[in-house]
């Protein structure tokens, strides 16, 4: 495959309006388990660096804790999705593999730093924009994971996965909520 602008903007539209064939067109190409991994890292630094641009550009000085912090928090996070996707898709009779979803979730992140800039711009030219770009893209993540999930698992009801989507979430939450409170974060909050 060759990985130009053009290439690379033609799968974003695909996977902006055909997000399932896109996923399956992806998980076709056989991309390299180490190309998998340096795409992940890609996509962490590039929304780390785009997340603070926006927030210089809201006058907030950076992130608190430094931008290595909000890297590692990131990679954290983004690996705990990779980890639930693939861990509860299996639990409900998925047939997807740890390598297909980390390239999946690689990927989504990656059509999702396109809503990052969009928001970058309204920052700049229209202040009250960023919001409601914020809003689109959760929905717009949602609907795009539910989509990815089916392709990666082999699903076929939407509906069931998004409730599963909305259900693991609430879990990881409560489980983290917990986790913070037996260490003592927000003790004093």
């Amino acid at each position: 495959m060759d990985l130009n602008l053009a290439t690379l903007s033609a799968m974003v539209r695909e996977t902006l309006t055909r997000p399932r064939e896109a996923a399956e067109r992806l998980l076709a190409m056989n991309v390299p388990d180490d190309a998998r991994w340096l795409g992940f890292v890609i996509v962490v630094v590039l929304s780390v660096l785009l997340g603070q641009v926006s927030v210089l550009l809201m006058g907030e000085g950076g992130f608190p804790g430094g931008m290595l912090f909000m890297a590692m928090f990131q990679t954290m996070i983004l690996l705990g999705m990779v980890v639930a996707v693939q861990g509860v898709g299996r639990v409900f009779g998925g047939t997807g593999s740890f390598p297909d979803t980390l390239l999946l979730i690689a990927w989504l992140q990656f059509v999702m730093l396109v809503f990052q800039v969009a928001q970058l711009v309204a920052l700049v030219i229209i202040p009250p924009l960023f919001g409601m770009i914020a809003v689109v893209a959760l929905v717009v993540f949602i609907w795009m994971l539910t989509q990815f999930i089916m392709a990666l698992h082999g699903f076929t009801q939407p509906m069931k996965v998004f409730v599963g989507i909305i259900f693991s979430f609430f879990g990881a939450a409560f489980l983290m909520a917990i986790a913070l409170a037996i260490l003592g974060v927000g003790a004093g909050v």
